[in-house]
């Protein structure tokens, strides 16, 4: 790729079930203490060196499920940015070249993980 190639990246979106609580919440939010169920929204994003696509995206859908399992996932009192957070080093650990990680609660709201390319800081 030359200086003025535009860099590429793909990716895909998995909508999964799972319940999670957070213990800390503030008092104006104490509902979100107890456990509650979301459809969690995961899209993840990879780097693509080139145009016939080294990471698939219907494969990297795949590896997002199967880390996620088969069934409403328990979460305990991981946030978005935990989960995020744990699929990203899942994920790099199987050798994909991601950009970032994306899990929101039923898509309304979320977080997003960054994940510098070799070398960059963000």
């Amino acid at each position: 790729m030359t200086a003025t190639t535009p860099s590429a990246t793909v990716w895909a979106e998995v909508h999964l079930p799972g319940f999670h609580h957070w213990p800390a919440a503030p008092q104006h939010r104490s509902y979100l203490r107890a456990r509650h169920r979301h459809l969690f929204h995961i899209r993840v994003t990879a780097h693509a060196a080139h145009d016939d696509r080294d990471t698939e995206f219907h494969d990297l859908g795949d590896a997002i499920r199967a880390w996620w399992g088969p069934a409403d996932r328990e979460c305990g009192a991981a946030s978005c940015e935990a989960l995020a957070r744990a699929l990203a080093d899942h994920l790099s650990g199987l050798g994909l070249h991601l950009a970032e990680v994306a899990v929101s609660e039923d898509g309304e709201a979320g977080a997003i993980v960054r994940v510098p390319k070799e070398g960059e800081v963000l």
